[in-house]
């Protein structure tokens, strides 16, 4: 059996947003990462399976025990928040402490779990600080730590980095993922980052209008994403291919002599950084985006540019 495992689960809300027959199974210690555009329904379902809202049809099956229509107090479920939802009047120590309080634990046992998972999250130096006190990335950290203290069997994350400026949240992933291999935590982490997404997964899924339009293994997941919908959230370019819709990457191009498999007229092209971007309006009257690291040869604006292209996805 599964360790976690989610089946049929449907809830509609006023505002519109539905979940839709979802079902999920995850393995013990195993890292599953939901990535879609805000609406889609990402936050909706991490509150059915946390309690906070309870799903109109469906299962929540956690470690064996059916936590359907228990409480949030009664589900051995953690959840960071996206704003984090530190308690600002008490100090790093107590907001860490404040699960094992909540369940009666004996104070050298809460002394200890406190600065064994400050030490390893490195923050054993801001026990006695407030999170005004601290920086973005450390309240990440606390509330980690917190969220872990009491050992839930599925650590739930919405958007937990989505505050943090780009580099400092690729180090902060990196030490989320490193700790949750280390505790062997099963998580679901939801992002409407598909980097991030990518990066986290042992098993990624994405979302769309309250349905779960595909789960894979990462890599199974962006290089063939399936629908329309998939492959323009992982930053593809659809086109019309005949009978079919077809994707393709925007680096997985080639500049041809004569005409090849498209040809269109750069509208703009401009360096930025690790590549060029050069955006074409093909024959056809369709736009596309194309990176590239050449710096030998360069279309202009207006100019008539022939492709070969290296990868085509077929879509359904």
């Amino acid at each position: 059996m599964p360790y976690v495992e989610i089946s049929g689960l449907c809830r509609k809300y006023s505002d519109g947003v539905s979940l839709k027959d979802i079902s999920l199974r995850l393995e013990k210690g195993e890292i599953y990462t939901l990535m879609g555009p805000s609406g889609s329904g990402k936050t909706s379902l991490l509150r059915n399976i946390s309690g906070l809202d309870t799903p109109e049809d469906g299962k929540v099956i956690v470690d064996g025990v059916d936590v359907t229509d228990l409480p949030t107090s009664k589900r051995s479920v953690g959840m960071i928040f996206q704003d984090l939802a530190l308690f600002p009047h008490m100090t790093v120590y107590d907001n860490i402490a404040y699960g094992l309080q909540a369940r009666r634990e004996e104070g050298q046992e809460i002394s200890r779990r406190v600065n064994e998972l400050a030490s390893k999250l490195r923050i054993e130096g801001l026990l006695k600080r407030y999170p005004s006190q601290v920086s973005g990335g450390q309240r990440q950290r606390v509330a980690l730590a917190r969220s872990v203290a009491a050992v839930p069997s599925l650590l739930l994350l919405d958007e937990p980095l989505s505050s943090l400026d780009q580099q400092l949240r690729a180090d902060v992933r990196s030490e989320i993922k490193s700790f949750a291999r280390e505790l062997e935590l099963t998580m679901i982490y939801v992002t409407h980052d598909h980097h991030e997404g990518l990066y986290m997964a042992d098993t990624a899924g994405a979302i769309f209008d309250g349905r779960i339009e595909k789960s894979a293994r990462p890599e199974e997941l962006f290089t063939h994403p399936g629908t329309e919908k998939m492959a323009v959230f992982f930053g593809y370019n659809v086109i019309s291919g005949g009978k079919h819709r077809i994707a393709f990457f925007p680096s997985d191009f080639e500049f041809s002599a004569k005409r090849a498999d498209l040809g269109g007229t750069v509208t703009s092209a401009g360096f930025e950084g690790e590549f060029y971007r050069i955006h074409v309006l093909t024959d056809s009257g369709e736009k596309v985006q194309l990176t590239t690291p050449e710096k030998e040869w360069m279309p202009k604006t207006g100019e008539h540019v022939n492709l070969r292209l290296k990868r085509v996805e077929e879509l359904h």
